[in-house]
């Protein structure tokens, strides 16, 4: 694990890194990923991928958020804040939190010496990964480019080829949760100390719906999950769980940031992905959605409401992508296709 500054008070974000890629520390025409993780997992949910990145010419840097192991916790007032704060005192919370994601970016690109995005595009630059609930970490990143130092905007505009938002839940969107919507997180006769580790269980599921095509609610399986296979946690050695999965403070704080700033969530999210100033700012980036066939229901609905966003709007602002067989950790059960379809998202 490594550490990086994100501010000049001192506030880390806690890191691992593939490190550039065998053979390409003359020509430097790699491209790297900055991944942020969701919620109860951490930096290493994504070293399977990370272990296939080289020999793809792919650097893979996976972040933990603020809260989270190594990264610097939220503070009493943040949590205060979170739980009970004004509009804009929240708005100011979620804006920081993209501010040291952007700088993070910003100052790795700076001291590693990342190569930018190629002449033609194909090269070089790197791509921001989102996974579940860290999407409104990536998004409020994106969406608040412009606070950032012209310096910094300038590392941004030249490197930023992708915003991959994998698995969005309406969580992060700050979208209303459908009426049938069920998760052990909110489920008051679930013990409260045994509701983060099921979660995580359950999550980890493979969901098998009905026809995903009609957009229709009620073909969704909210609750049960199905035994077409294994959950990914019982992939998982002992010194996995322990490393990848974390509840405590963190926990807390993502739940109390689902409940209570949805419109802040919601507010980011549209500048991040449809706001003009945004892509004047981020010329080359594309943004994609990717959703599994057999994950859960809230990354469905979520998934859902972007495509509605992006066809009221006109369309083309963002690509969509179902990938067949896959639940919400694809990137644990299926490394190799997780990377490539991450790579086909530049």
């Amino acid at each position: 694990m490594q550490f990086l500054d994100v501010n000049d008070e001192g506030m880390q974000l806690s890191y691992i890194d593939s490190g550039i890629p065998p053979g390409d520390t003359v020509s430097k025409d790699y491209t790297t990923i900055f991944a942020v993780h969701g919620m109860c997992f951490t930096s290493p949910t994504f070293e399977r991928v990370m272990a296939l990145a080289s020999p793809a010419k792919v650097r893979f840097v996976a972040i933990n958020r603020r809260d989270y192991p190594g990264s610097t916790p939220l503070s009493p007032d943040d949590i205060s804040t979170l739980a009970s704060g004004s509009d804009q005192e929240k708005a100011a919370l979620l804006k920081a939190r993209g501010v040291e994601l952007a700088t993070f970016v910003s100052r790795f690109v700076e001291h590693h010496s990342l190569p930018p995005i190629s002449e033609d595009g194909q090269r070089g630059g790197f791509a921001l990964l989102s996974w579940s609930l860290g999407n409104a970490t990536a998004m409020s990143a994106v969406a608040n480019i412009d606070k950032l130092s012209s310096a910094a905007q300038a590392r941004w505009a030249s490197g930023m080829r992708a915003l991959i938002l994998q698995e969005p839940p309406t969580g992060a969107l700050g979208t209303p949760l459908p009426p049938k919507a069920w998760t052990p997180q909110i489920d008051t006769t679930v013990p409260a100390e045994l509701r983060d580790p099921f979660f995580t269980q359950w999550i980890t599921s493979y969901f098998t719906h009905g026809d995903l095509s009609t957009r229709s609610l009620d073909v969704l399986s909210y609750v049960i999950p199905s035994t077409s296979r294994v959950p990914s946690i019982f992939n998982m050695s002992a010194e996995q769980i322990s490393s990848t999965i974390h509840y405590g403070q963190a926990a807390t704080s993502d739940m109390l940031f689902m409940v209570y700033s949805a419109a802040q969530a919601n507010a980011n999210y549209k500048k991040a992905c449809f706001d003009a100033n945004v892509r004047q700012l981020l010329p080359r980036m594309k943004i994609s959605v990717l959703m599994g066939e057999k994950t859960c229901s809230f990354s469905v609905i979520g998934s859902w409401a972007i495509e509605d966003d992006d066809k009221a709007r006109g369309g083309g602002f963002i690509n969509f992508r179902l990938v067949p067989g896959a639940n919400h950790l694809m990137h644990w059960d299926d490394p190799a296709l997780a990377l490539k379809v991450y790579t086909e998202s530049f």
